[in-house]
């Protein structure tokens, strides 16, 4: 791992958020593509998490903790309602490997 060129954490929410903003207005309903749009500003995130066992079974392969990181962008919730997981991304920290898979919500 030492050679491999990595992304920070931070460079990697930034790279999750660009291939959701890429492709959001595709794979979104309308109704949550303008909602995301209204409150993006105020309510966006992107969190990061180790991929879960269902990642591991729907790519067929083991997954590197080190390496693979599921990138879940959404809206946080108001006023006690649950945030509302839009995307979840499955990534590299490797820049030069071009694993990106993706699950919308409403798919």
């Amino acid at each position: 791992m030492q050679d491999l060129e990595l992304w920070t954490l931070d460079e990697l929410c930034d790279h999750a958020f660009d291939i959701f903003e890429e492709l959001a207005s595709e794979n979104l309903s309308a109704e949550d593509y303008a909602l995301y749009q209204q409150h993006y500003e105020s309510r966006g995130y992107a969190d990061l998490a180790i991929p879960g066992e269902d990642w591991v079974e729907m790519m067929m392969q083991d997954l590197e903790p080190e390496l693979h990181y599921e990138a879940q962008i959404g809206l946080t919730g108001e006023n006690g309602a649950p945030d509302m997981v839009l995307a979840r991304i499955l990534l590299s920290r490797e820049k030069h490997e071009s694993l990106c898979h993706a699950q919308w919500r409403g798919q």
